[in-house]
């Protein structure tokens, strides 16, 4: 089962108004970094693939080395990058990689669901929150069952 995986405002919390910028581009929000592998772990069957912006800027085996040694070797590539604008551009980009690799359940998660059409598989996140317990349960039901908890 593959998730397709945004980094900022799901591992990387976005910093609330007023608040210090974080300076340490390249480091995971240690909370909803574990919350998330604790997750990953239990299911053999789960592939990441990076689907996020951090794409554009870090090389995907330096994304790699942000998680856990067990967790890093499910990653299994990054989504295209589409060079044209498109309503729902996260999700066609999904489709793309879907299209050149074996299609199988999946679910995004994203802080944006408008990257989204309504009825495609997303776990949305508050980009102030990140990956939470809340996510995590819906990650594990949908891991569990190949589809999202209605």
């Amino acid at each position: 089962m593959y998730i397709f995986l945004d980094i900022d405002g799901v591992l990387v919390k976005e910093d609330l108004p007023g608040a210090e910028i974080n300076e340490d581009l390249m480091k995971f929000d240690e909370e909803c970094l574990n919350t998330f592998e604790s997750v990953i772990r239990r299911y053999e069957n789960s592939k990441i693939v990076i689907s996020s912006s951090w794409i554009e800027i870090f090389a995907l085996e330096t994304i790699k080395t942000l998680f856990s040694s067990e967790v890093a070797e499910k990653i299994m590539g990054a989504t295209p990058r589409l060079n044209q604008p498109l309503k729902y551009f996260r999700y066609h980009e999904v489709l793309d990689y879907l299209k050149q690799n074996e299609a199988e359940p999946w679910v995004a998660i994203d802080d944006i669901a408008e990257h989204f059409p309504p009825d495609a598989p997303v776990i949305v996140t508050n980009p102030y929150i990140g990956f939470d317990k809340n996510a995590a349960d819906k990650l594990e039901y949908f891991l569990a069952n190949g589809e999202l908890p209605e």
